[in-house]
């Protein structure tokens, strides 16, 4: 389409918005600087100069040199003491008039956003610096603070059905590995199709890059990808970027192993409102209520505590001491380790181990970070009231969850901790809506500071979804009464600390628990619970997590499913105590250590780790991540909160997973019912869970009816295996040759195919829908075996360490697996078979369509491989393979042609290769030696030994001189110089008159045509 937009506008577009905002903009080629280099000393020295005027000029090279030079063995930790540069600045130390003198060095001035130079360039090259592999980049847009390379973009055209954000991520891949040098100061990328558009860290997974939907904080955009347009007016205001580079990014580092993150939109939103309210709380005067976050279970609230701690702790004058304050062992150890991975952001971190070293820790000027069980605010023995500890105001308490119905704040624990600290001020988070029970939450606390619900959470694939499923195995169904008890009991009155409350709820849960462990009742669960989770795991990858009421029952559901064949690797995951605890218990395992629990933590978060199932009564219940657990198995009486919290261990995004199943072996339904309804009166949207029967299976049917239109209809892909080898092969031409004509239909085959076998996982191991494996299983074969039309081609980042499985991996043992190459005829995938042998034996083949097309992919991959070894030669290639397709296409000719076609191609190739060899020659230069060989005026040597070594001269002199954009008119200067250089070489061979002429324009369009692209294409 003639003045269709392509990339280039969507990129002139986003500069467009940036400049707008006072970026000034420069194109990469328009910049004198050594290529390898990233940083822009100039514009850095510019900077000092006016910032630190009375600095010698020795001191500002001193402090340019700090800079563009971070110290780090790896790209990670370069990139991580960069960060730690910009954000705490160096300590510059220089003579002046014989004496030493210190000045503190701030490379960019956060305070005052304006005194910096804010710089988008365009395609900016970059070679290969030293350590890299040698290629030469050219990123899309760089944004430069103070000539800081801090925001790399990559954008594909939203106008190119084939080039999407995946490309675009994908490519980010690659310049770390090819300009390693530029990450070293990367802040954080964006990549875009202008459809969607992620930011994320350059070291992070696709799935982890996510959309900035919110320009103020409080109106989100209606769309699940987020727009350029929100993006750019959201985050990169002046003042916003250097915020969010200074305060919300974090180099996390646990056992040596650094994971660098950054906030997504909506903690940005609420950390930045959470500091005004805390220090309005604080100030004097202030109602010492900084108020409630509401982010949903799996949206990253720890990290906002970090982000959060660690902007109070730099503010001027404060000096904080931070209090953060859990209602559980497990959430307090799990709070500590992720403060102590992020000790650069929050500094030193103290967890109180007892009352007394409580106490210890409060009674300072401030300044620390202190993680605390509730119940450590206790009375000792003879205390009628908690002694007051502190009397500053710079103290914020930070509760999680904070519910009054989990800390008593009226009365209880959460009054000890007010009588403590008289004067602190308390935030709140919280996973789940406070509800009417929780008012006097609101009294304590204060109003909503910012909500993110689940319904938004999933919108922004920040979680995924989940889904329920009944599977109730009876208790004792002559005992009525138990049954009745059932719906009494919580988690609550089981944890409950007052004795007076506790009698009557210990009773009725003794008897349910009695009920739900004897023998017979667990194996019938554990049999039903091993082949649930053996069927998942064929069609999806992932972990489950087991939930019994007592830690007897953990151990004897263990010995129930241990002992059936099949098992995966099992562990119980509870405290011990041994000196009640049976002796058969450590002898299992089961009574484990922390550094031990701790272990089996690390096993179980990884997704590769042989440990499938952890079974837990309380422990990792609420504050554990493990993102490839996709089930949790209840067998627990549960409700409110502490269900809420439960159900969210498995809503965790990762790669592919579709979403996260409850199933449900007690009877909780009408538990999660009440709790969806406490939700959404709190101002929630969105269920909880979704029935598993009413969505995932229909949505499955409805992706098995696309997948199979996109094939001929009529055919027995449900019957594959009951098919002849014959009659297999048969099949499968058709589908390949359908699939293989449309590039279109092809593409829509393979996104359908993702979205059933995505659905399939789900809800394989249901009845109605295990008798459809094999025709998924099908469609996935026709899948892999379509990725073989282009072997060279990028795969889509939705391919790409799938946790959605194969079903073929075990299914297709049975079948040998149908070979597309073999199908068509072709005895391997090479362009190496293509001779007039072939051509003759080709028009008796029966599947010619097939054949020439998938022959016509194998021909455009190789001349892809060669391109750059000698442009001018894959360019006539490449016309001569487009004509006769289009020609094909159009009934013009038949495949025989084509194929006639494709077999000269491949004789002249390999007359080239001849020729190289006899000349010793590259492919570079024999480009060179054929414009000049061939239609030579008189006078010029015919000898080959004599044009061979002119035009190794030549490409030399053309590769010493040529720079970036050479070819263009902005850039006669340098155009002028090669042809210099190239002018030289001939006079040096005593060329003059016609004949110079006649060479230097010949040599200089090959050298266009060769390097035209420099130095991507070098």
């Amino acid at each position: 389409m003639p003045n269709c937009p392509t990339e280039s506008h969507f990129e002139a577009a986003t500069i467009e918005r940036l400049v707008r905002l006072g970026y000034r903009h420069q194109r990469g080629n328009d910049l004198d600087r050594p290529l390898h280099s990233v940083v822009l000393p100039d514009l850095l020295r510019d900077h000092l100069r006016r910032r630190y005027p009375h600095l010698p000029a020795e001191a500002v090279e001193q402090a340019i040199r700090v800079a563009s030079a971070p110290k780090g063995v790896t790209l990670d930790r370069r990139n991580m003491a960069f960060q730690r540069l910009l954000r705490q600045g160096h300590i510059l130390r220089y003579e002046q008039d014989g004496e030493e003198q210190f000045e503190h060095v701030e490379f960019i001035d956060f305070e005052q956003p304006d005194r910096n130079d804010f710089l988008v360039i365009s395609q900016l090259p970059i070679q290969s610096a030293a350590g890299g592999t040698g290629n030469s980049r050219r990123p899309d847009l760089v944004v430069y603070v103070n000539g800081l390379p801090l925001v790399v973009f990559e954008l594909k055209s939203p106008w190119d059905e084939y080039a999407d954000v995946g490309g675009a991520y994908n490519q980010l891949g690659h310049y770390t590995v090819d300009i390693p040098q530029l990450f070293n100061f990367n802040a954080f990328c964006v990549i875009s199709d202008g459809n969607t558009t992620l930011h994320g860290m350059y070291s992070a997974g696709f799935e982890w890059f996510s959309p900035w939907k919110s320009i103020d904080g409080r109106e989100v955009e209606p769309n699940t990808t987020g727009s350029m347009k929100t993006l750019i007016e959201g985050l990169f205001p002046k003042a916003r970027l250097l915020d969010y580079v200074r305060n919300f990014i974090v180099h996390e580092v646990v056992n040596d192993k650094i994971t660098k993150k950054g906030a997504r939109y909506h903690q940005f939103f609420a950390v930045r409102f959470a500091v005004g309210e805390a220090l309005r709380a604080m100030a004097p005067g202030g109602d010492r209520r900084a108020g409630v976050i509401w982010h949903t279970q799996g949206s990253g609230k720890s990290l906002e505590m970090v982000f959060l701690i660690g902007i109070l702790r730099r503010w001027p004058g404060l000096n904080p001491s931070v209090v953060l304050q859990v209602d559980r062992t497990d959430l307090d150890n799990q709070l500590y380790e992720n403060l102590v991975a992020a000790r650069e952001v929050v500094g030193t971190v103290h967890q109180a181990d007892t009352v007394d070293d409580l106490r210890t820790l409060l009674q300072t000027e401030g300044g620390e970070v202190v993680c605390s069980t509730i119940e450590k605010f206790r009375l000792r023995e003879g205390e009628r009231r908690h002694p007051v500890l502190s009397e500053r105001r710079n103290i914020l308490v930070i509760a999680d969850e904070a519910h009054r119905s989990q800390y008593g704040l009226l009365d209880g624990f959460g009054a000890f901790l007010r009588q403590a600290l008289p004067n602190a001020s308390f935030l709140g988070f919280t996973g789940t809506p406070i509800d009417k029970e929780d008012a006097n939450t609101v009294q304590l606390f204060g109003n909503y500071i910012h909500v993110y619900d689940m319904q938004q959470a999933k919108e922004d694939k920040a979680v995924v979804g989940l889904f329920y499923e009944r599977r109730h195995i009876p208790l004792d169904l002559a005992n009525e009464q138990i049954d009745a008890d059932l719906e009494e009991i919580t988690e609550e009155q089981e944890v409950a600390l007052e004795a007076g409350e506790l009698e009557q709820a210990k009773a009725k849960w003794a008897a349910v628990e009695r009920a739900a462990g004897t023998r017979e009742r667990l194996a019938v669960l554990a049999q039903d619970l091993l082949e649930h989770f053996n069927r998942r795991q064929q069609a999806l990858q992932g972990k489950a997590m087991v939930v019994c009421m007592s830690r007897r029952n953990c151990v004897a559901l263990y010995d129930a499913l241990t002992a059936l064949p099949n098992c995966p690797e099992v562990r119980v995951v509870m405290t011990g105590d041994i000196t009640k605890d049976p002796k058969a218990w450590s002898e299992a395992g089961h009574i484990t250590t922390r550094q031990k629990r701790e272990e089996i933590k690390a096993r179980f978060v990884d997704p590769d780790d042989p440990l499938k199932i952890v079974i837990v009564r309380d422990m990792w219940l609420t504050g554990f991540d493990a993102p490839s657990a996709n089930t949790l198995y209840v067998d627990k009486p549960m409700k409110g909160h502490t269900l809420m919290q439960a159900i969210a261990r498995v809503n965790r995004f990762f790669r592919d997973k579709p979403g996260g199943l409850i199933v449900d072996f007690i009877g909780i339904g009408d538990e999660l019912k009440a709790a969806t309804r406490k939700y959404t009166a709190g101002g929630g949207r969105g269920n909880l869970t979704e029935d598993l029967i009413e969505q995932a299976v229909h949505y499955f049917f409805l992706q098995l009816q696309a997948t199979a239109s996109n094939l001929p209809s009529n055919q027995p892909y449900a019957r594959w295996r009951d098919l002849s080898p014959t009659e297999l092969e048969d099949v499968c031409n058709r589908c390949y040759g359908t699939l293989a004509a449309d590039e279109a239909l092809r593409e829509d085959f393979l996104a359908d195919e993702h979205r059933l076998s995505k659905a399939f996982s789900l809800v394989s191991h249901l009845p109605e829908c295990r008798p459809h494996f094999d025709e998924v299983a099908f469609y996935q074969m026709i899948r892999k075996q379509l990725r073989k039309l282009s072997p060279t081609a990028r795969q889509s980042v939705e391919d790409l360490d799938r946790a959605v499985r194969d079903l073929l991996d075990e299914s297709i043992t049975a079948q040998p697996a149908v070979d597309i190459f073999a199908v068509a005829g072709l005895d391997r995938p090479d362009i190496s078979i293509l001779d007039d042998q072939f051509l003759a034996g080709f028009k008796q083949q029966e599947n010619q369509d097939l054949q020439v097309r998938l022959l016509a992919r194998l021909m455009q991959d190789d001349l892809e491989a060669r391109r750059r070894q000698n442009v001018a030669r894959y360019r006539s290639f490449k016309q001569m393979l487009d004509e006769a397709i289009a020609r094909y296409n159009n009934g013009s000719i038949q495949a025989a042609d084509v194929v006639a076609t494709m077999v000269e191609m491949r004789r002249k190739q390999l007359e080239d290769a001849r020729r190289k060899a006899e000349l010793g020659l590259n492919d570079e230069e024999l480009a060179f030696y054929d414009v000049v060989a061939h239609g030579a005026p008189d006078g010029i040597p015919t000898d080959n030994e004599w044009i061979a070594g002119l035009v190794r001269e030549v490409v030399v002199a053309v590769r010493d001189n040529v720079k970036v954009d050479w070819t263009k008119a902005h850039r006669r200067d340098v155009y002028a110089s090669v042809q210099s250089a190239v002018s030289r070489v001939l006079r040096r061979r005593r060329l003059k008159g016609e004949q110079f002429q006649f060479m230097l324009k010949r040599l200089m369009q090959q050298a266009e045509a060769n390097y035209e692209d420099w130095p991507l294409a070098a």
